[in-house]
């Protein structure tokens, strides 16, 4: 493990490290627990978790946490407190024509919670598009659905889920373009056919175009 001047060893680095996490509360025993602004999927997350590839430390834990040892990647900012806003590059390379490939011999023993943060992160990796970024405007607001008779109480959506929603439904329709594009067993005409019917879906939620922070990501039926 890296050494520091001292001779002591870094600290394992874990979410609470990284300016991606924002703290709500904290639990019986006093761990702080709190939400992550690049992995949404996540939920409700303890800060004492290992962090992931994305880490982005924070300022005043770039000396105290061992970077080399747990194979992350050195932050990009400078040691001024960066904005959690700050845009974030996506790899929009398809991986279904080009899969990562590696060496897949030997056992690998974890429990269940190392393989599902193992599935997390390969998805991460072999997604086509990545994990866009919500308007900043829209943090922490709330989507009000409110019934047109007034004897009957509205429903409260908060909005990051609602994006969330929207954009797994855009990296699925993607997926199923993919897929149609690739077969091998549909005809020219038959794949025009249903690239139509997905264009006209792409054209429908173009409504939901205001949420996305880069209009890179918008819905487009072009």
């Amino acid at each position: 493990m890296t050494q520091v001047d001292d001779g002591a060893k870094l600290a394992k680095p874990v979410c609470a490290d990284c300016i991606a996490f924002r703290r709500e509360h904290r639990d019986g025993a006093g761990v702080s627990m709190g939400k992550c602004r690049l992995r949404l999927e996540l939920g409700v997350i303890s800060s004492e978790l290992n962090a992931c590839h994305l880490l982005q430390v924070r300022a005043e834990r770039l000396d105290k946490v061992d970077l080399i040892e747990h194979r992350l990647k050195p932050p990009k900012h400078s040691r001024s407190t960066p904005s959690p806003h700050t845009k974030r590059k996506i790899n929009r390379t398809s991986t279904l024509s080009q899969p990562v490939t590696g060496d897949v011999s030997g056992e690998i023993n974890m429990d269940r919670d190392g393989l599902k943060q193992v599935l997390r992160e390969l998805l991460e990796e072999e997604t086509l598009y990545g994990y866009p970024e919500m308007g900043e405007r829209w943090e922490e607001g709330t989507l009000v659905l409110k019934p047109a008779d007034s004897n009957l109480q509205p429903k409260e959506v908060p909005i990051k889920t609602f994006f969330h929603k929207i954009v797994m439904l855009r990296d699925r329709l993607r997926v199923l373009e993919a897929k149609v594009n690739a077969h091998d067993k549909l005809e020219g005409q038959e794949k025009l056919e249903l690239q139509g019917y997905i264009s006209k879906c792409y054209g429908t939620l173009t409504t939901f175009n205001i949420l996305f922070a880069d209009k890179e990501d918008h819905f487009s039926s072009k």
